[in-house]
């Protein structure tokens, strides 16, 4: 009957806005073979699925005959986006268009809705789903693009199915057939995840390691959390080995450039978001320039292990420096909203955090019969966490910051839900005297 339920709340609440998204991008149908993206690393994706639905290869542009890794020409981009483009191509037998790449992000989104609401549904955490169904279509659904920007907030709730699963089953807060079916589709999600952005991936693996620490640390029970914790890597590691399948099982020649973001990259250009005394620039021209000049190839490993030199150079030169940088661009997403109309994100993560180490302390989840609220507001905090680190160690753009609005809507549910029950408990309790 609960699931029953869950589907009839997400029919009335998400499954329209998810058509309709999907049938918009018809509109577009007409323009997709004389309009390119303005996003670079999509027409590479499209250049692939026709590989693929040519020669059977993924990961891979045919070009005179050859098979060239995609990383040769989606420079520093993740492979997910490409793999399930060229996996559609050859299940359809149809070349993909910038409106199946519109109509994958609006399934991922749509997915990652889903996905993240019926685990609090299972959880029983009603009044926090009820308002992820409710308010989510809007920021989950409410536009559409070809790059892979517009599928964040759906993988990172993906990423988050995982940690939420775990500590669900640790704290028989599910039966344990429902337990193992959910982190097994967590680890599978976060493998998907990894695949579409690295970065997001990472979000998920780091997570379910804390949430593992903290289990560890209340409950001393280390053998049931191995399995999962190795699955969580493994899945985190997904993107090498759908590359090395592909270098292993087709004739490919050799890739000079790694299929991922690299991280690296980004945390070296990073110090480059606000002016600062080494005239670094957030471009990926400036990284080419550094390549350049140092002899090494754009996005090759030896060019993420010179970036690595250089991050760690600039510590150590002007530590100073870096937190300044770091503090300038923390306070650049801190003190403005993710969530339009809202409060600012800082003030938002702060409360949260208030919150949860208050009734933590106090005990006041179990008193008002809410524990699962704890693990859901503790979730929602570290993920936050991480996109304000995110923001500080890269760029605190809406845009990326974006898919945080998944749980600032978690935490928000996670409120009312604390509010309704703890008003309920204490009616109660007036109520029982009286009935004596």
């Amino acid at each position: 009957m609960r699931a029953l339920a869950f589907l009839v709340a997400a029919a009335l609440l998400v499954f329209a806005p998810l058509e309709r998204s999907l049938v918009d991008a018809e509109r577009y149908g007409h323009m997709t073979d004389i309009m390119p993206s303005d996003w670079k690393a999509t027409n590479v994706w499209l250049e692939a699925a026709d590989c693929a639905l040519a020669r059977g290869a993924w990961l891979a542009v045919c070009e005179d005959g050859k098979l060239v890794p995609i990383s040769e020409r989606a420079i520093a981009d993740d492979p997910g986006h490409a793999l399930l483009l060229g996996l559609w191509a050859i299940a359809t037998q149809q070349p993909a268009t910038l409106v199946d790449v519109a109509r994958l992000n609006t399934l991922v989104d749509g997915l990652g809705l889903l996905a993240l609401a019926g685990l609090l549904w299972a959880m029983r955490a009603w009044l926090v789903a009820l308002v992820l169904l409710w308010q989510g279509p809007v920021e989950f659904l409410g536009w559409m693009g070809t790059s892979p920007h517009w599928a964040f907030i759906g993988l990172v709730c993906l990423a988050a199915v995982l940690p939420l699963a775990l500590a669900a089953r640790e704290m028989a807060l599910l039966s344990r057939r429902a337990a193992t079916a959910w982190i097994v589709a967590g680890v599978l999600l976060l493998a998907l995840a990894t695949l579409m952005r690295e970065a997001i991936g990472l979000m998920g693996l780091v997570v379910t390691l804390a949430v593992s620490a903290v289990l560890l640390l209340r409950r001393h029970r280390l053998l049931p959390l191995l399995p999962v914790l190795a699955a969580a890597v493994l899945a985190f590691n997904a993107p090498r080995a759908v590359v090395a399948a592909r270098d292993a099982a087709l004739p490919m020649q050799p890739a000079q450039r790694l299929a991922t973001h690299g991280l690296s990259h980004t945390l070296y250009l990073g110090l480059g978001y606000v002016e600062n005394r080494w005239g670094i620039r957030y471009d990926d021209d400036h990284g080419e320039e550094i390549a350049r000049q140092n002899g090494v190839v754009f996005c090759s490993p030896e060019y993420f292990r010179l970036m690595t030199r250089l991050y760690l150079g600039r510590w150590a030169e002007d530590p100073a420096e870096v937190a300044r940088i770091y503090l300038a661009k923390a306070w650049l997403l801190l003190a403005h909203p993710t969530l339009h109309p809202g409060p600012p994100f800082g003030v938002v993560l702060g409360l949260a955090l208030l919150h949860l180490v208050l009734a933590t302390a106090l005990g006041a989840w179990a008193r008002i019969g809410f524990a699962q609220g704890e693990a859901v507001e503790g979730v929602a905090v570290m993920f936050a966490g991480l996109f304000l680190a995110q923001a500080m160690a890269a760029l605190p753009s809406h845009n990326y910051a974006m898919p945080v609005n998944a749980f600032v809507l978690v935490l928000f549910g996670t409120w009312l839900e604390f509010a309704a029950r703890a008003g309920w408990t204490a009616w109660r309790r007036r109520r029982t005297p009286a009935i004596n």
